[in-house]
């Protein structure tokens, strides 16, 4: 196995920047001039450099022009295209959009047409309106009894949806694991009813596909995904796991758990105590993400990268939180950085990012293909007060998430886990006890005898359940 990749978290160097002169491509340090080389040559489908830090994303189309040198991650040399400035000209307005409308500013809060026209989610994750909600109404409200915590963001984490929750809590009252082991048919129909209603109990952020696990609805089949993790015990896997790539692995292995799905999952249990990693411990790039990649970098070289190094993506991501004090220093971009402590972006916050400045691309620079060319989301302020301060989650200063633990193994990828849905039926045969097994997610075709001495290892509260149904089945026959 190689050596753990070990470091402290709290030494990463933290903004403000001091704003460096407007000529901003000419840069006097080495490590500046290692990166960028210059000339008043307009260097097509590379970076047009901005002459001015702030002034809402027309510089870059300055007269001064900057073409980035190649970068090597892992052995692979890439060349920037004008994207790769875009991205830290959009972190660095996109927050500056976020501070000027929490100071109580009216609009327009940036001079920038394309924000002005259309609505992009915030340069960091945590400051967007659902995962602000999530910290403050689900996590540090309710019991923080481990198994319930759990349970809260999973149950709101298969929605993402603000109004789903409190529709349920309109409904149902306290949300805990204990109330729906108790009455777990109220959860679908409170549900169901408001489907029927026409209500979208679904966030139209992003795409969320349903697990396929046999239910009619989405809803119930999300739940019925919901009982299936929470019966794995969580909490314990979490506390003895050693890497935050351990724990996406785990959840990925469950039947309907995809990539994306996996890891806003995973970032949401990590506004909570339970997963103590650093926000500088793993990453998964998902498909906006790679979009954005591409057009930073160009098609086909990621496509030829990935094939011989499968994780580029996420080295890439790497490589951009280590190295963001300096683009955005070599741009002369004041970045505000995230609370009083002004904390860079971590790798999430990356991630989120290249998702955003892939849509932003389609208008900015229309002339870098990708799958979409149109935004399709507007930006219509919500009614009311803007709040003026954010919440952070207070897991955030535990001491253990200074410590970055980088998973020293590849790329994790599913490995399916099949998980026992019920027992259908038994048989005494010559080699003692079997029960017919129904898996999760398959159909009755699937079905399967297994040995019960298998079953009393993985599986013993299933057929402590099934024994009993057949007492109380032969009691209602007396």
């Amino acid at each position: 196995m190689p050596p753990i990749r070990t470091s402290d978290a709290s030494k990463t160097p933290a903004l403000p920047f001091k704003k460096p002169s407007r000529r901003s491509c000419v840069l006097s340090t080495s490590e500046l001039s290692d990166l960028t080389s210059c000339s008043d040559d307009d260097h097509a489908g590379h970076l047009t450099g901005p002459r001015h830090a702030n002034t809402a994303m027309e510089t870059r189309r300055g007269r001064n022009s900057c073409r980035v040198n190649p970068i090597t991650i892992k052995g692979i040399t890439l060349q920037p295209t004008v994207v790769f400035d875009t991205f830290w000209q959009f972190a660095a307005e996109r927050k500056a959009i976020d501070d000027r409308r929490r100071a109580g500013m009216p609009q327009p809060w940036s001079d920038d047409p394309i924000f002005q026209k259309y609505r992009f989610c915030n340069t960091y994750r945590v400051l967007d309106k659902v995962s602000q909600y999530l910290i403050r109404e689900v996590i540090e409200k309710g019991s923080q009894e481990p198994l319930e915590v759990v349970f809260r963001v999973i149950l709101f984490n298969s929605f993402t949806k603000i109004e789903t929750w409190e529709l349920l809590l309109k409904e149902i009252g306290s949300l805990t694991w204990a109330s729906y082991e108790r009455d777990r048919e109220k959860y679908r129909r409170v549900l169901g009813r408001a489907k029927q209603r026409g209500a979208s109990l679904y966030t139209g952020a992003f795409q969320k596909p349903a697990p396929n696990l046999g239910e009619p609805d989405a809803h119930t089949n999300h739940l019925l995904l919901l009982e299936t993790l929470l019966d794995h015990d969580l909490p314990g896997r979490f506390q003895t796991a050693k890497y935050m790539a351990e724990v996406y692995e785990y959840l990925l292995s469950f039947p309907g758990m995809g990539e994306f799905a996996t890891y806003q999952l995973l970032l949401s249990l990590s506004y909570t105590n339970l997963l103590n990693f650093s926000n500088l411990d793993f990453v998964i790039a998902g498909p906006g993400a790679s979009s954005g990649l591409a057009k930073m970098f160009g098609v086909q070289k990621m496509k030829a990268a990935k094939q011989e190094v499968p994780d580029i993506e996420e080295e890439i991501i790497r490589w951009m939180a280590e190295s963001q004090n300096v683009q955005f220093a070599r741009l002369g971009l004041d970045f505000s950085g995230l609370g009083p402590d002004r904390l860079p972006m971590d790798l999430a916050d990356i991630e989120h990012t290249l998702c955003e400045v892939d849509k932003y691309s389609r208008k900015a620079h229309p002339h870098i293909k990708g799958r979409r060319t149109e935004i399709r989301t507007v930006f219509n302020p919500s009614p009311g007060v803007y709040p003026p301060t954010i919440v952070l989650p207070k897991a955030w200063k535990h001491p253990a998430r200074r410590v970055v633990r980088i998973w020293p193994g590849p790329r994790p990828v599913k490995d399916p886990r099949y998980v026992l849905k019920s027992i259908k039926g038994h048989r005494d045969s010559t080699n003692g006890r079997e029960y017919r097994v129904s898996w999760l997610g398959y159909t009755v075709k699937d079905d399967t005898w297994e040995p019960e001495k298998n079953l009393l290892l993985d599986a013993p509260d299933v057929i402590d359940k099934y024994l009993r149904s057949l007492a109380l089945l032969r009691e209602v026959r007396l």
